[in-house]
């Protein structure tokens, strides 16, 4: 019994030191393309309550919409070149280090958020994709992990990891400024006058996709009367170009 015991402690420890080898099998790759490429765009589109409004409620995560959008567009973008080119990419695999790291990290975060929710849904079988995050996870850190040995041959010590934190650190800046700026355009959409609400959608209509203007609509009372008609309509036009739904603008109005 203790030496079956043994044998299945090492396995263990085996396998775990396999998920993160330098060099993937072949099972590896297609769970790779599976939960780094072809499952998160998937769980994107589906999206009904994370990112995007759905069943007449705000999303869970709307303000951070722009953020998660633009971080894994480039993140998926980059993992398929890296499945496709691997060590081919040479000294760049230094900063595809860096980005799978940080889009393994904040998707782990959000695995952890949703799964309570993912749980729940296991009842309706589409929350299985919720737990797609969590995969997801693992499949970006353990190719940092690869990327970053890959890179090793090509750079000095310090400049590979220079390079590792430069990308790290731009991967995780660049969309969060980006979500900050929409966050303040959406700010001043909602204190502003008409004037002001067709200026700043005008600007965001460039990034519609990655505005959930919908759950932002949803969170606020549409039903004040202090709102003029000048900025209803606005509103309503507003709503228009950066969601494609039509609205009368009756129900809108803020805090």
């Amino acid at each position: 019994m203790q030496e079956l015991g043994l044998a299945e402690s090492l396995s263990r420890k085996g396998f775990r030191r396999q998920q993160f080898q330098k060099e993937a099998t072949e099972s590896q790759r297609n769970f790779d393309w599976i939960f780094g490429v072809v499952l998160p765009v998937i769980c994107f589109a589906l999206d009904p309550i994370v990112f995007k409004s759905g069943f007449g409620e705000p999303s869970l995560l709307g303000d951070l919409k722009p953020f998660a959008y633009a971080l894994s567009f480039v993140s998926v973008m980059a993992m398929a070149a890296w499945l496709i080119w691997g060590a081919r990419l040479k000294w760049m695999n230094a900063f595809l280090a860096g980005l799978f790291a940080v889009g393994g990290l904040i998707s782990l975060v959000v695995g952890i958020i949703l799964l309570p929710f993912s749980l729940l849904g296991l009842f309706f079988l589409i929350g299985i994709l919720g737990f797609t995050p969590l995969f997801t996870s693992i499949v970006f850190l353990r190719n940092a992990i690869r990327a970053f040995d890959t890179a090793k041959p090509f750079l000095e010590r310090g400049v590979l990891l220079n390079s590792f934190m430069l990308s790290a650190i731009f991967s995780l800046c660049l969309p969060a400024v980006l979500n900050i700026q929409i966050k303040s355009a959406l700010d001043e959409i909602r204190h502003g006058d008409a004037q002001t609400v067709r200026a700043q959608a005008a600007k965001l209509k460039y990034v519609a996709p990655l505005v959930d203007f919908s759950g932002f609509a949803a969170r606020h009372n549409f039903r004040t009367s202090q709102m003029d008609e000048g900025k209803r309509a606005a509103l309503a036009e507003a709503y228009r170009e950066l969601t494609g739904e039509k609205t009368d603008g009756s129900g809108f109005g803020f805090d």
